[in-house]
């Protein structure tokens, strides 16, 4: 008998401050035609006192608060940002979710790819485990990277998700499509440092897309494309997932011009990358949250189809259906109304608060300005039992509750 395996919860988290792309643009001479090819409107920002850590915690609590600790036997948490070459980021997100201690727990790092990793290994987990539930959460930070022309289509932010075999949200279907070739398109070969090969970066998405999407068509239960009611990608760019979509749309049978079919299929799932950006391993599930809550016809029974890739690289093509309490799930977040509450910044602040960022997972000794932003603790932390970064000495991170 095949056990129901899915996604139960899913929450997003943009932290607290948000710079948008038109202001980024007239300060580095940006087009902007070019925001508007590339449909970019901001990307969230962290504070002094948010790293990777904060950010997956207080992604997860919500989730956690309401599911109860207990009810966890894994937790895996995905990121290209973590803080020490040995230490994993899961223990610091173990303890602050007061996990119990049988709760398996480890970081996973694959590039963008890292979170559908997280995700699939926890449902096989689920599968063997009926009993338990498993959290998945991805978490990141983009470096510094003024005067690049990806500079304002990167973003910082976390999701956290409940895998069980009761899903309210989605529940994923057997077929799974993978594809994986070794390259250097994107890499972070020190904490601070980020070296991108763009083109490479886009025609490696592009190859493995279609030999991900053809190994998933192959297999027992895969959807045709006119199956999938909506799809939802990876999407460090609108332009490179309109590519993508075309790709899967070859074979389609029906009448309707790629255009439209994308802008119905698939332009929905945009609606929250595009606000904080790419948080890379993240970013499928920000699409597939802005799909749940944008798109007008995300309703009970339809299905969607997810193409996730990672530099490096590996890809996967995986669908799911979408449970008659998904919409529901979501707006208990409210996700809209605290996306609009982040405080907005200029490029001079933008970039002061990244080489703060840079100074707190590199050094030794770091203390967070709480007052570097006027007000910005007292209005956004301070009483709302958040998890913020109180200092470092010796390299060793302390948390406290706001």
């Amino acid at each position: 008998m095949q056990v129901d395996i899915g996604i139960d919860d899913l929450n997003v988290y943009g932290s607290t401050l948000v710079i948008h792309a038109e202001d980024i643009a007239a300060v580095r001479g940006t087009p902007p035609k070019r925001l508007a090819q590339w449909r970019l409107e901001s990307r969230s920002l962290v504070p002094p006192y948010e790293d990777p850590v904060t950010l997956a915690v207080n992604a997860a609590r919500p989730l956690v608060d309401e599911h109860g600790a207990a009810e966890f036997g894994l937790l895996l948490v995905a990121s290209e940002s973590g803080l020490d070459y040995s230490k994993p980021l899961s223990s610091y997100v173990h303890e602050f979710l007061g996990l119990p201690g049988r709760c398996v727990h480890s970081e996973i790092k694959h590039a963008c790819f890292g979170g559908t990793a997280a995700l699939l290994l926890a449902a096989d987990w689920v599968r063997a485990n009926p009993d338990a539930k498993a959290l998945v959460v991805t978490t990141d930070l983009s470096r510094r990277l003024f005067g690049h022309a990806a500079e304002s289509a990167e973003g910082m932010g976390a999701t956290a998700m409940v895998v069980s075999t009761e899903p309210r949200v989605l529940g994923l279907d057997a077929a799974r499509g993978f594809a994986s070739k070794e390259v250097y398109d994107v890499a972070r070969p020190t904490h601070t440092h980020t070296v991108v090969d763009s083109e490479l970066s886009l025609s490696a998405y592009l190859d493995l897309a279609e030999i991900a999407w053809s190994d998933y068509r192959c297999q027992d239960g895969a959807a045709a494309y006119d199956d999938l009611d909506h799809l939802a990608c990876h999407t460090p760019l609108a332009p490179l997932v309109r590519q993508a979509h075309l790709l899967f749309a070859e074979e389609s049978s029906a009448d309707v011009p790629p255009a439209e079919q994308f802008e119905r299929k698939v332009a929905p799932s945009l609606r929250y990358c595009q606000k904080i950006g790419n948080t890379f391993s993240g970013c499928l599930f920000v699409a597939l949250a802005g799909l749940i809550d944008g798109a007008p016809d995300a309703d009970t029974g339809r299905r969607v189809g997810l193409y996730s890739y990672g530099s490096g690289s590996s890809a996967a093509f995986f669908s799911g259906v979408l449970r008659s309490e998904a919409r529901a799930r979501l707006a208990r977040h409210d996700i809209p109304s605290a996306l609009m509450a982040r405080r907005r910044v200029d490029v001079r602040t933008y970039e002061r608060l990244v080489e703060d960022l840079e100074q707190s997972l590199t050094a030794a000794e770091f203390e967070p300005d709480t007052g570097a932003i006027a007000n910005h603790f007292e209005e956004s932390y301070a009483g709302r039992n958040a998890l913020v970064l109180s200092g470092v000495k010796g390299y060793q991170r302390s948390y406290q509750w706001s």
